[in-house]
């Protein structure tokens, strides 16, 4: 089986059809769920504390959902336009928006006010 990067880009790949079925693949939320406690394991970050996170490839908003359940709060960031529409379609906690990491992360710099 061919990987979808072989295939076409993901913005063309993940379309409508593929995104509602990578989304409700079993296989693919217990994976997204095992790496993204992994994610937050490797990360440290202080016990009980919510943290503002970003997913960078956040596609339909799986890893999100585990965020949002660990009481954390995220924005997501994808190139798939269908992925992200599934994602609104889902309802997700986290805040959705259309980019393409190649092209950097398009937040502006904010100076620390000590």
């Amino acid at each position: 089986m061919s990987r979808p990067e072989q295939l076409a880009p993901p913005e063309i790949f993940y379309n409508d059809s593929e995104s509602h079925k990578y989304t409700g693949s079993t296989r693919v939320q217990h994976i997204q769920a095992k790496m993204t406690f992994r994610a937050l394991e490797i990360l440290n970050l202080e016990p009980g504390v919510p943290h503002y996170l970003l997913d960078v490839g956040c596609g339909s908003g799986l890893s999100g959902e585990i965020l949002t359940e660990e009481g954390h709060v995220w924005v997501g960031m994808d190139i798939a336009p269908s992925m992200l529409a599934t994602g609104l379609d889902r309802d997700v906690e986290g805040d959705l928006f259309l980019a393409d990491m190649g092209c950097g992360v398009p937040f502006r710099a904010v100076m620390n006010q000590n």
